[in-house]
């Protein structure tokens, strides 16, 4: 007789690289739903009543349900990213820039005014070569310092993520802790069914009335003694029907069930009384022929 936690066990190995290929929550509890219908399945194609059979559906699918419930913690695993964002900064110029915005407009009127007078007083030329190379640096320092006062700024953003990863060894040990207390109950099941059935045995056994099975036993034994005579076929037929009706059954004697018949030397060997059974157990018992010779 099989078990769930015998299903379970032999399916251990599939179950667990199963598990182990997808270790979200989510998924782990879509897997133990599929292995509970893998075990019921099984369980489906054993001989078992139909009772336990009812009773184990009703089980497997109020666990698949409590599925979610299932202590799946595992580790915490925390994953960080860092996103960089270049921004300009907006606001007032920079006090640096208008300062070198003013030295460059005083340098400006001086060197126009510097070649006014070459050009009227025929000074040295050198006089107007040198604020014109003023005014050029002058500038270079005023480019440089809008860029500065235009400058981008780097905007850091962390971004951190939890994810729980599924101890796939606590989820088979909470799965096997569930079929443990799934085939207690159908074992209960069992137990009530045989206990049950012993009563109705009993109950069928005190029922039948002894002086009206050793008159069917006495007239069976009369038939088979003339069973090739049609009348007499025809009332071991009947009388095997009536019996079955009353759920006894007749047995002919076999080497497979000699401790329910006496045995008597004669010429043939076989049945000469057949047994009755209910339920695989002994109301009466046969009479069969051993042989010997003449």
């Amino acid at each position: 007789m099989a078990t769930f936690q015998s299903y379970l066990e032999q399916d251990k190995e599939r179950f667990l690289s199963l598990l182990s290929k997808n270790r979200s929550v989510s998924a782990t509890i879509k897997e133990v739903e599929n292995q509970f219908d893998r075990m019921l399945y099984s369980f489906s194609n054993d001989d078992e009543s139909d009772a336990v059979k009812d009773a184990a559906n009703r089980m497997i699918q109020t666990a698949k349900n409590a599925a979610s419930f299932l202590d799946t913690s595992g580790e915490t695993q925390l994953w960080k990213r860092t996103k960089y964002n270049d921004a300009p900064v907006k606001g007032k110029r920079s006090p640096f820039f208008v300062l070198w915005l003013l030295l460059c407009l005083l340098f400006c009127l001086g060197t126009a005014g510097n070649w006014i007078y070459v050009f009227y007083a025929s000074a040295d030329p050198l006089n107007l070569y040198l604020p014109a190379a003023a005014v050029i640096l002058c500038g270079l320092f005023g480019i440089l310092a809008g860029m500065t006062a235009h400058r981008k700024k780097t905007d850091k953003q962390e971004e951190i993520q939890a994810e729980i990863v599924v101890d796939i060894q606590k989820v088979y040990r909470s799965v096997l802790s569930t079929v443990l207390i799934i085939d207690r109950n159908l074992e209960d099941i069992r137990t009530s069914e045989r206990i049950q059935a012993r009563k109705d045995l009993k109950e069928r056994k005190e029922s039948v009335n002894k002086e009206e099975l050793d008159l069917l036993a006495h007239l069976l034994e009369a038939a088979y003694a003339t069973k090739d005579d049609d009348a007499s076929q025809e009332m071991i037929s009947q009388i095997k029907f009536y019996l079955h009706n009353r759920q006894i059954e007749t047995v002919d004697y076999s080497e497979e069930n000699v401790r329910w018949f006496d045995q008597i030397p004669a010429y043939e060997k076989g049945t000469l009384r057949p047994a009755f059974t209910t339920d695989g157990v002994l109301l009466k018992k046969g009479l069969a022929s051993l042989g010997s010779e003449k």
